[in-house]
């Protein structure tokens, strides 16, 4: 993943376009490193995750909470992808991401929103929507309300996330009352995240 250097570069240039120093830097860096030893478990675990989502996209994605963008970008590098869209609510990382797309790939796009608010083209619709470490946060009924709104006829939508706070029961429970078909519900793992220990799922629902 040579793009990965690239979101290096270009987040030191942010950094030091805010007036960032040396100090601050050490800071951050030591800050995040320290905590390695105690996350690289979880990291693998998020990263097969992402990694088994990038197999499954193809035709025209939606990334629900992209973050920092690097799930869109490695979708939207596949052949197989027509375009990959990108949501967050955190305008400071769509900024970032759209600072990089001329040089990844512009077929990746990102909008800065509230998914449950924001208003997307008309009439458009995606084969994919993913939600990767989105919905643990919250109730997950109105976010795959939303998703199927814009989903096309043979859609899917794809979760990968922690099983906190009985998510993975809610999604199952989501699909049966809509008559939707769970054509994968695997557990990818099992780590220590958000204070405890939880698994860690993958789960395509199939919206026609």
């Amino acid at each position: 993943m040579d793009f990965l250097k690239l979101y290096y570069e270009e987040a030191f240039k942010v950094f030091y376009e805010a007036g960032g120093s040396e100090e601050e830097l050490y800071w951050l860096v030591s800050s995040m490193l320290v905590r390695y030893p105690a996350y690289r478990d979880e990291l693998k675990v998020r990263r097969k995750l992402m990694d088994w989502i990038i197999q499954e996209t193809e035709g025209r994605v939606l990334d629900v909470g992209c973050g920092l963008g690097i799930l869109t970008f490695r979708m939207a590098l596949k052949d197989e992808v027509e375009k990959v869209m990108g949501i967050d609510k955190s305008q400071e990382l769509v900024d970032f991401c759209n600072r990089l797309r001329d040089r990844i790939t512009r077929k990746a796009e990102f909008l800065y929103g509230d998914f449950l608010e924001v208003k997307l083209g008309e009439g458009e619709e995606f084969d994919f929507i993913v939600f990767l470490y989105t919905l643990h946060d919250y109730e997950p009924k109105p976010f795959l309300e939303k998703a199927l709104e814009v989903l096309s006829q043979d859609g899917k939508i794809i979760i990968g996330d922690f099983d906190i706070d009985g998510l993975r029961e809610k999604i199952r429970t989501f699909a049966q009352k809509n008559e939707l078909k769970i054509a994968k519900d695997i557990t990818v793992g099992k780590t220590k995240t958000h204070g405890d220990f939880y698994e860690a799922f993958l789960m395509v629902i199939e919206g026609g």
